[in-house]
């Protein structure tokens, strides 16, 4: 079974891989800049919440602010591999090869970084959390700090699961069938 060398979904599906790993690079260089620069210039930012807000402006919570930042930059992080996983398996595809024991590797692997993603977002927005009373002072709304659970995640983690074990089944059964002509 070989798939077309030009299938237009494929070469789409490549260049949106490529695409979103490049953006999750940039995003990663850029917060591992931001970082050192708010440790660097936190006193100056503190003094200009003071200057706007008043003497009883909150100082920034750093410590917050650098969880938030660093589970930010996982999620980047992660992201990236998810989708070099997902490249992957289009390369296999392109190739007229999919049924291969690595794809099922990669779904399974693809499966546990959505779930390191989803405990990465968790975090992130606990941390969000301690920073909500900084960021109130800034305007009239409060910070929305409540935390609900999305199913799609859980559902993606469940269906790259499963997919896994199909693609491990389909692997299994071609090299029996190999085995057997």
């Amino acid at each position: 079974m070989n798939a077309p060398k030009q299938d237009p979904l494929l070469l789409a599906g490549k260049t949106l891989t490529l695409l979103i790993q490049g953006a999750m690079a940039v995003a990663a260089a850029v917060i591992v800049l931001i970082i050192p620069a708010i440790l660097f210039i936190k006193d100056q930012m503190n003094a200009e919440v003071i200057a706007e807000v008043g003497p009883d402006a909150l100082a920034m919570p750093i410590l917050p602010l650098m969880l938030l930042l660093a589970c930010v930059l996982v999620v980047v992080a992660l992201v990236f591999l998810f989708f070099g996983k997902l490249r992957g398996i289009i390369d296999t595809v392109a190739a007229g090869d999919p049924f291969v024991p690595e794809n099922a590797d990669r779904l399974a692997a693809m499966a546990w970084l959505q779930v390191a993603i989803y405990a990465a977002k968790f975090a992130a927005q606990r941390a969000a959390v301690g920073m909500a009373d900084w960021v109130d002072q800034f305007r009239e709304v409060t910070m929305d700090t409540s935390f609900d659970i999305d199913v799609i995640p859980v559902l993606l983690v469940i269906v790259l699961f499963i997919l896994a074990r199909v693609f491990r089944h389909g692997a299994a059964m071609r090299d029996d069938l190999e085995g057997t002509v």
